[in-house]
């Protein structure tokens, strides 16, 4: 009988953890893991941005991450992603041709709260780019941004937006 059980189970415990793991992130979730790395960045200063090149690090979850960028200096720091540093401009929308990253941190410097922008990039499994969604916050007492993306056809950036000010 606990055979039966277990068997039973398994599947729905593997589905649940399958979930857990490779879920579509929000952008409430986006929102919320920028604001919650910033305070860790805010706290633990310069020796924090190690935690963000960890593999499975506090801030990688479902299909997201939260990277570093030092807007000043042009660049975004390692990450589970890319494992090196990167020119932010030289990061385009495949659409607009615009330095989507360099705009982003020309609002985040002007919104003390953050920003979101929008981009197309790549995406495996499609033809065309496809809409991404970003967030940046400026890290308080540091010279650091944090930011996280997800692609999301759907939400306007005016809602986006609203969710900064609502907070």
């Amino acid at each position: 009988m606990r055979t039966i059980m277990l068997l039973l189970l398994l599947p729905a415990l593997a589905m649940a953890q399958s979930e857990y793991v490779t879920g579509q992130a929000t952008p409430q979730e986006v929102y919320g893991k920028v604001v919650e790395a910033a305070q860790f960045l805010s706290q633990t200063g310069e020796p924090g941005l190690k935690e963000f090149e960890k593999t499975g690090n506090r801030f990688v979850w479902k299909n997201s991450y939260v990277w570093i960028t030092k807007c000043e200096e042009n660049y975004c720091l390692p990450s589970p992603k890319t494992r090196q540093l990167g020119l932010i401009s030289e990061t385009r929308c495949l659409v607009t041709g615009k330095l989507y990253i360099l705009e982003l941190c020309f609002l985040a410097n002007r919104n003390p709260e953050g920003a979101w922008i929008e981009y197309w990039q790549s995406r495996a499994g499609f033809e065309k780019p496809q809409r991404k969604i970003s967030f940046m916050k400026q890290v308080p007492n540091i010279p650091y941004q944090v930011v996280s993306d997800i692609y999301d056809e759907t939400t306007p950036l005016e809602d986006l937006n609203q969710l900064v000010k609502d907070r």
